[in-house]
Formats: C-alpha cells, structure tokens, sequence
C-alpha cells in the first residue's frame, strides 16, 4: 500500500492558489489561468504591427497580471477564454491574431529565460511568442500550432520584460494551452518541486512510518470541547529531497536557498494512501530532532478549522479597517437607522459588505443621566451619547472576518432572518463623547495701509461685505481654510465642516451727523446674528462683536459678515482704519469638523476583542459544529448541532442532516473480538449556560442580588433522576460575550423598554462603564404612547423636543404589548424571571433550540458508547462524512472518533443512539 504526505509551498500565507507560483517561476497563473476571465481586454483595429498596437494601448500594468486581445481589422475571433483550467485562444475567418500578455518581475537582465507552452488541443495556423521591454522588440519568433509544446528563449533586457502569446489563423479555429512557464535556462522542472502540476511535493516517509489520524469535528462527551481532525506526531526523515522542501532548516549557518520554509507560516498539506484522499489540512513542524546524527523532522498535520483559529489567534477587531463607515454622528444620521433608510457614509465601500443596515443606533441606557421637562414630566437626555452609541451587524463583522483570510464559509443558519438582526454594540467606553471635533485656530486682523494695497472700506445703503486685510497676518502664518481674502468669504469644500467663530469689527462714523449701522453675517442666504439698527454719533464708532458656531452641512455653503448705513452719501461710515485690531477688526476662527463617527472610535474599546474570541463566542451561543468542505478545503460550513447531526422530521423544510447525511451498514468490517461498551458516567451532574459578568453593570448585578443570586440570561441544566449517580459541575460560557438586562426606562413608561447598561457611584450617581460586548436583536423602530422624550441639538443638527419614536434593540424577539412565550425567541441562554412588563420568558431559548438537541442524545438512558476495531479501507475514510449514520448489527451508531492508521484495523468510538 502506498502513503503520500504532500506538501504545497507556502506561497500565499500556506495557502496555494491560482495566482502562487514556485520559487523559480516567473509567470503568475500560468497552470489553472484563473485570472484570465476577469482580465482587462484590448480590441486592436490597426492593420499593421498589432502586438506593439497592444502592449502600446494597453499597458501591461500591473506587473504579473495577465491581459488579453484580439484584432478586429478583418475578422473578430472570440477573446481568450478559461474553461476547465485551460486557456483557450481562438481565431476566424480571415486572418486574425487573439492572445494574452504578462509583465513579468524579478529577472535578471542578461539571463536568458525560457518559455514553454504546453498545448492539450493543436491546431492550424501559428503561434507567435514575444518578448519586450517595454514597446521595445527583444525576440518574436513564429511557431506552427501544430505542435504539443512551444519552446521559445529569449535574454532578460530589463528585470520587467513583457511576454506576448499570441495565435495566428484564418480560419476558425481554436488551440488549446493547459501551461505556461517561465524559467532561467536551464533550469527544469524536477522531480523534487514540481512533482505535481501546481508546486506541490511528495516528502519521503520512513519505510514502516504509518501516519496515524484521529478525525473528529466534534467530541459528543464533552460539549465544551470542539475537537476537529489532527494527526499524532511523527518524523520525515533528513533525506535529500526532504531537506531541500524544509530548506535545511536544521542547519543554524543554512543560506537562502530560495525556498525559505518558514516554520511560523502555515504549509497546506494532504495525506493519501492508494490515491484516495485521507486528509486535507495543514502541516505543523513541531521540532527537528538529532540522535548520533540521525536527523528526523517532528511535524503534525491539522483541519482547517484549527488553522483558522491559529490564524485569527493575534488579531483583533483593530485589524479590521471600518473606515468604510464613517459618518456624522447626529441626531439625522442615528434616526435614519431607525427606518431602515441608514447613516450617510463619508467613505465608499470598500469591503463589499457594508450595506445600508450595517450601522445601527438603538435607544440604550448608557449612563442612566436624563432630567425630566418641567410640564409633561418626560425625559429629557442631556446629549446624543447617553442613548444613541453604534451598533455593528453581526453578519458584516463575520464577513469581514473571513475575507481578511484565506478562508470562506457556508452557512444556511447565519442567513436566517433572526440571525441576520442581531447586532454587536460598538461602546467606545465610559466617556460620554465619540470624538472631540479636531479644529485650528487662526485669528485675521483688519488694517488700513501697511503697505498691503488695501484701502478704507466704506459701507453704503445696501449690504456689501466687512473686510480682513489683503495681507491677513495670521497666527503661524497660515490663511484660514477655504476663506477668501479678496472676496471675504468663506465657502465650504467639505461637508461639515464647523467654524467656531469670535468676531470684532469697529465701525466709524465720519460724518459731521450721525448715521445708523446695520451688521449681520449671512449663512447662504440666511441672516445670522443681525445688530438691529444702531445709530452712531457724529464722529463716533460702533463696535460689532459677538460669536457663534455654524456647520457648513453642504460643499459649497458660505459664509460673510456684512453692514449697510443709510448715509446719503458714500464715504461716510467704514471700518476703522487703524492699524492695530484693538481698534479695527479682529476675527479668530476655530476650524473642525463636525463630529463623526470613525475607524478610531468604533475600535476605541472593541479594538480589543479578538476576532477567534467574538466566532467562538458564536459558536458557544449556538451550539455550532464547523465542518470542511470536501470540495473545497478552504471553505468551512458552520451549522447548529441539531442541524448537522440530527433529522429535522421535516420532508418539507429539510435540514442540513437531511440533504448530506448517508447511512451506511459496517455490519461486516468490524472485529467483533474485542467490543467495549460503556454507559456515559462520566457526565456532569450539572451544567451552568451563562455569559461573562460585568462587574460594574448595576442593572444586572442588582437583578443577581434581588433574585438569590441567579445570574440573568443564563441556564442551570440538572440531569434527570434516571442519572441520580452523576456528580459533578461545569459551565459553558458565552466568552467575551455578557447578558444585558432589559427594563422600561423608568417604571411608569411602560413602554419605553431599552437596554440598561449603566454603572452606579457609590454615591448615587451613575456614570457609562467599559461594558463586555453584548448581542442584541434588533425590534425595529417604536411608536411610544406613555411618554416622549426630549433630544438636545447636537453637531449642527437641531434636536426633537417631543420625540415618540426610537429603535428597540432587546435579546428577546418580540416585546410587549402581547409578548406570548411560545412566539418568541430569547438570546439568552434559560428561562428567567424578566422585569415587568417585558413579559413571560420565552420558551425558545439558546439552550432549547441549539442544546437541548444535543443534551437529549447525550443524557438518555440508552445512550452508550462503544469501542471497537473497524477494518476500514482509505475508500472509507475518503468518503465518510462525520453526520453520516453507521449501522451495526441492526442497531444506529454515529461515530464519535476515528483512529486511523493506515495498514491497521481503525479504532472507531461509536455513539449508540437512543
């Protein structure tokens, strides 16, 4: 029997793909051309020189891209196409040239390099190759199509030569070409690297090494492990082949040889015996041993799954860029979540998963601190962060997860429509503000003279605007943003963006009667701060001063002070000419920009959270199994319990069980002279569900206090009498998750339920905390009837002094009125006491729905395990999926475990049943 550990090269982070290539290879996608599809296409209309017409149109930019064209002067053949990992160039009638170019990297000028073209289908006509650098002609000579494989050579002018293969025909036709290399001349494929097509290599075994597996994707005993497939330790021997592929790395003085195998990285890997696929996963180098100069290299191999927790193991939420939703925190912008309408972002999508939903800004209790209107006796919130603080979608943060990998997943139970609204709050913490508007301050003065050009300012009957000087000396030199120092106008190139502004205009009256002044500043077409009418005595002045804040909300809104007098003549009444601005004008502005809410802030306590911790938090909530795909072992499907392992009874509604599950009879393979059979006594008596506890929740810890120390949200599981033998406790914990406490805001809103997430001071006082991330649902946006609440005006936008609506976000599916528990579904885990008037507690809980499942297979008197050797074949373990069904004997097992080694009986721990 033959065993193959194959090993891939650990391009791409260990993970091969269409566009790695080997260490020495210079073309890019030249083995599966999955790029060629999407790639950017050049039709060439000239009659002449048509690859210099392309390469001159259509740069090859970027480097180690491919592109493709065809000409159009006389005929136009189909586009070079990929199909079944092969590339395809076409012609047609009349003569006619298609074909693909790359800009190659990294060679040496003078090298000569070699390309060589394996053709699966030949056909008429030519095949022209070409080298440039850049439009410049290095080498072109013409091949027939009739032959199987093109080899054409040519000397490095540059280290990014262009290389063109083109076909030539007029007649229809088509030549199909299944690889494309480049390599020094010389070198050649080898038996040690390209073994096989794509880079992979065949590591040498010792004689009698059998690599033993123990598959599993979950441990039916013990529900807080989630064991998946590894295999045991064992040793590669230091042979020639071997130590090339790990790159000498036992050798302290070892020099780069170009393979750098780097022990940190992960490295795919497959196991097969007979040619049948025992394992996919990742390969580990754990040590590399000496004995009397005997060198073995001690490595494991590992599923997917693991490898996606070694990879997600540093990173946090930091990692994750959300700059993509940036947008003005106010109140506009939080009520839009309300409807479904969302935030305006700032930013274009760059992940292609934000959506309009993806920013959420429920009603929350986050720091407890509201008065009440004097007349009415509602709440009235001090600022926009005392109840408004963004919530992220938790589909979007998974997404985001996976494609910052080289991972994807499948998963019918996250896109259910429960799933896909609930919603990870993004706190910033305890402080009571997102972000502090950046701003610079300049300060401008009015002068007469200097030197400067200006002249005297004078106002007349209709309004004109007031002056700084031509030559505005400002604090640091810097002119204010966007104002005008020859218009004296100030007009936005960026949304809101807010001026702060102090202001000081002295104002003379020349003439020998008094004259009346009338000053205002003009937002638009909008008056602002308008004087009045003020007289000023013959000779006298009029100082204009005052402050204000304005958010120019759109590009291009301005701003201007003005003046106008009624004098009969011009020259009368002006800004005042003295030079120092103690008695001329003065202006200090203070720029920012309005409040947002950013990458910064939305990271400035979740940052923290890591990204395996917020999935596996997940996967702890929902009892959820994580599965490779057998056809692609990149891709993890991700089910509940139930799901995978169990029927849904349903023919109508299958489940994933249902589609996938196989039930096969090893009635035959087993070796019944050794069977063990035993009851499940080592369990757990009892077992507590909970989520971590916040010590400075007040909401949640009076909850404990008040109800004998039960922790709210969570589920004692005691077993039955039938297992009155058990003993024992553990605890299944929801990390990093905690449960939130939902309660009417004050007792006589009966309706205004929100969560209460609030600390409280010693003394009395209460205060917003760095709370646990918590999981909310989201209820939709609430009409109130027992009350209204007030919300100030805050960054530029004014507020709502009767407000009656708000977005509800709880961890129960529906609230009152007329909350029935069988018709709602609790993210918490059991059934507790709620707050009135939340209503009863909801039948159709964490615990019910996706552990129940499994507790009921699991703690059944008739559940047994059983332990027995399987003559299993590499046929079986190829085909067998963890939720297929075996059948022994007239009796249904599903296997537990599977200790595989090859040319050996497997042990298989069976799961009986009930």
């Amino acid at each position: 029997m033959s065993v193959q550990l194959i090993v891939f090269p650990q391009s791409y982070d260990g993970q091969y793909n269409s566009i790695a290539s080997t260490a020495n290879e210079f073309v890019v996608d030249g083995i599966n051309f999955n790029t060629i599809n999407t790639s950017d296409s050049y039709d060439s209309s000239t009659s002449g020189n048509v690859i210099l017409d392309v390469i001159t149109n259509q740069p090859p930019s970027p480097i180690n891209t491919w592109f493709r064209f065809r000409t159009t002067s006389f005929g136009t053949p189909t586009l070079p196409t990929e199909t079944t990992s092969n590339l395809t160039l076409y012609s047609t009638t009349t003569l006619t040239f298609s074909g693909v170019y790359q800009k190659l990297s990294n060679l040496v000028v003078g090298t000569t390099y070699e390309m060589i073209i394996d053709l699966s289908t030949t056909g008429t006509g030519s095949v022209l190759t070409s080298a440039y650098n850049g439009t410049t002609l290095i080498s072109q000579p013409l091949h027939s199509a009739n032959q199987s494989q093109i080899t054409f050579s040519w000397t490095a002018a540059s280290t990014e030569d262009t290389i063109v293969i083109s076909y030539y025909n007029g007649a229809v036709d088509n030549i199909v070409i299944s690889n494309i290399s480049v390599l020094p001349q010389g070198v050649v494929p080898t038996n040690t690297y390209l073994d096989l097509q794509d880079g992979q290599v065949i590591c040498d075994l010792y004689e009698d090494e059998d690599i033993p597996l123990s598959l599993s994707v979950d441990d039916f005993k013990n529900v807080a492990e989630k064991v998946q497939s590894y295999s045991k330790a064992f040793n590669l021997p230091a042979t020639k082949r071997n130590n090339q592929i790990f790159d000498n790395i036992f050798e302290i003085t070892r020099t780069n040889t170009g393979l750098n195998f780097n022990p940190y990285k992960r490295t795919k890997a497959i196991l097969k015996q007979d040619g049948f696929l025992l394992f996919e996963g990742y390969l580990r180098m754990i040590d590399i041993s000496d004995k009397s100069g005997e060198i073995s290299y001690n490595v494991n191999l590992y599923s997917e799954v693991v490898a996606l927790a070694d990879v997600l193991g540093d990173k946090t939420f930091s990692d994750l860029d959300f700059t993509e939703l940036t947008h003005d925190y106010n109140l506009t912008n939080i009520q839009a979540t309300w409807t479904g309408a969302g935030v305006t972002y700032l930013n274009p999508s760059t992940s292609g998963f934000r959506a309009a939903d993806t920013v959420k800004y429920p009603f929350v209790d986050w720091t407890h601190q509201y008065t009440f209107n004097a007349s009415s006796g509602f709440p009235v919130l001090p600022n926009l962060e005392s109840a408004f603080r963004p919530f992220l979608h938790i589909k979007y943060l998974i997404d985001r997860i996976f494609k910052a990998t080289d991972f994807t997943y499948e998963s019918t139970f996250f896109n259910t429509a429960d799933f896909k609204k609930l919603y990870m709050d993004f706190n910033w913490g305890s402080g009571n503000s997102p972000i502090t508007a950046l701003g610079s301050t300049f300060e401008g003065y009015y002068m007469f003279g200097f030197g400067d050009g200006s002249a005297a300012n004078f106002a007349t009957s209709t309004y004109d605007v007031m002056n700084l000087s031509y030559n505005i000396p400002l604090i640091g030199g810097i002119t204010p943003p966007n104002y005008n120092d020859v218009t004296n106008i100030i007009t936005s190139t960026v949304s809101n963006e807010t001026y702060n502004i102090n202001y000081s205009y002295v104002i003379e009256n020349t003439d020998t009667v008094s004259r009346t002044i009338e000053c205002q500043w003009l937002y638009n077409s909008t008056p602002i701060n308008y004087s009045t009418v003020i007289t000023i005595a013959a000779g006298g002045n009029f100082t204009y001063s005052g402050s204000f804040s304005r958010t120019m909300t759109t590009v291009g809104d301005t701003l201007k002070v003005q003046f106008r007098t009624n004098a009969g003549t011009a020259s009368k009444v002006r800004q005042s000419q003295n030079t120092f601005p103690s008695n001329g004008a003065m202006v200090v502005f203070n720029v920012g920009v309005a409040a947002l809410t950013t990458n910064v802030f939305l990271q400035t306590l979740r940052g923290e959270l890591g990204q395996w911790d917020f999935l596996k938090g997940l996967m702890t909530m929902f009892n959820l199994v994580t599965l490779p795909d057998e056809n692609n072992p990149s891709n993890i499907k991700i089910e509940p319990y139930g799901d995978i392992f169990i029927s849904s009874g349903d023919a109508a509604n299958p489940n994933f069980f249902d589609d996938n599950s196989t039930e096969l009879n090893w009635t035959d393979k087993i070796d019944v002279s050794e069977m063990k059979l035993t009851p499940l006594t080592e369990l757990n008596k009892k077992t507590i569900f909970k989520f971590v506890e916040d010590d400075d929740d007040y909401a949640f810890n009076k909850y404990r206090n008040d109800v004998g120390g039960h922790l709210y949200g969570s589920k004692k599981f005691d077993a039955w009498n039938e297992f009155n033998i058990l003993a024992g406790e553990d605890e299944i914990v929801a990390e990093p998750f905690a449960a939130t406490v939902i309660k009417p805001l004050m007792e006589e809103f009966s309706d205004f339920i929100t969560p209460a997430l609030y600390s409280m001071n010693e003394d009395g006082t209460s205060e917003g905390f760095e709370n646990s991330p918590r999981i909310m649902y989201n209820n939709g946006e609430k009409t109130l009837t027992s009350c209204t609440y007030s919300i100030p005006a805050q960054n530029g936008v004014g507020g709502s002094a009767f407000e009656d609506e708000f977005l509800q976000f709880s961890h129960l599916t529906t609230l009152p009125p007329g909350a029935i528990a069988t018709d709602r579904t609790d993210f918490h885990f059991g059934e507790c006491q709620l707050l009135p008037p939340v209503g009863p507690p909801a039948n159709n809980n964490l615990f019910n729905l996706y552990w129940l499942p499994y507790y009921s297979e699991l703690y059944n008197p008739d559940t047994r395990t059983m332990t027995i050797k399987v003559n299993l074949s590499p046929s079986d373990i190829n085909t067998f999926s963890f939720f297929d069904t075996v059948i022994i004997k007239n009796r249904t097992y599903r296997v537990n475990k599977i200790d595989y080694k090859p040319n050996d009986l497997a042990t298989v721990e069976f799961i009986l049943l009930p």
